[in-house]
Formats: C-alpha cells, sequence, structure tokens
C-alpha cells in the first residue's frame, strides 16, 4: 500500500486523510440510519391508523349488516301482516258480494211474486166499472 520510501509523516498525512472521509462517511450513513429510523417510525404509525381504519370498516360492516338483517326481518313481518290484512278484506269482500247476490235472487223473486199474484188477482177481481162494461144487458135494462 505505501512506499517504502515515503516518510512516516506522510503516511499518517494520508491515513489521517483517509479517517476524515470514512468519518464524513459514518456520518452520513448515521444520518440515514437515523433518517430511515423515522421513516420506520412513521410507517409503523401509517400501518397502525390503517389496521385501525380497516377495524373499524369491519365493525360498521358487522353493524350494517345486524342493521340489514334486522330490517329484512320486521320488513317480511310487515309483508305477513299486510298479505293477513289482504286476505281478510278478501274474505269480507267474497261475503259482500254473496249478501248482494242474495239480495239481488230475493228482489227477482219478491218481483215474480208480485207479478204472479197482481196476473191472478186481475183475473179474480172485476172492479165494478169492468162488470158493466161486460155485461151491456144489465145496464140496458
Amino acid at each position: 500500500m505505501f512506499n517504502s520510501n515515503t516518510s512516516a509523516d506522510t503516511k499518517i498525512a494520508v491515513l489521517e486523510e483517509r479517517l476524515s472521509s470514512y468519518e464524513l462517511m459514518m456520518k452520513k450513513i448515521d444520518e440515514a440510519i437515523q433518517i430511515m429510523g423515522k421513516t420506520s417510525q412513521n410507517i409503523s404509525k401509517m400501518l397502525a391508523v390503517h389496521e385501525e381504519k380497516i377495524e373499524q370498516c369491519g365493525k360498521a360492516d358487522d353493524l350494517l349488516s345486524k342493521m340489514i338483517s334486522a330490517m329484512k326481518e320486521e320488513s317480511e313481518e310487515h309483508c305477513g301482516k299486510v298479505s293477513q290484512r289482504i286476505d281478510k278484506i278478501e274474505e269480507d269482500i267474497k261475503e259482500i258480494v254473496k249478501f248482494r247476490w242474495m239480495v239481488a235472487g230475493s228482489g227477482i223473486v219478491v218481483a215474480i211474486i208480485i207479478t204472479t199474484v197482481t196476473t191472478l188477482a186481475s183475473g179474480w177481481w172485476d172492479p165494478i166499472e169492468n162488470h158493466h162494461q161486460s155485461h151491456p144487458q144489465q145496464v140496458i135494462k
């Protein structure tokens, strides 16, 4: 590495120069290590924040899932009640229609009876006016 002709002072000066270069490189390496440490800490903090956000999203998803299930059950219950009400209304309508047809049928029967009675009664009854007109000989006497 060194020639034997060079003096010890020169050798020491060269070594000191190299040592100062190494010290400068060591400072830069030390600074880089510190920066990397800070960066690592920041990344750890960011990861912790992201993990917490992911955990909160998971909790929110679970809560939403429970709420959807509850709304589904409530909706099914409500649909069942509405279906029962519709069935009851349909039964009531059937009863009303049945009653309407019974009333209409009764009205027709009553009309037929009245018509028959009126027709039969008109043949049995001879009002006095019709009696005189049908027997003109009696009126002339």
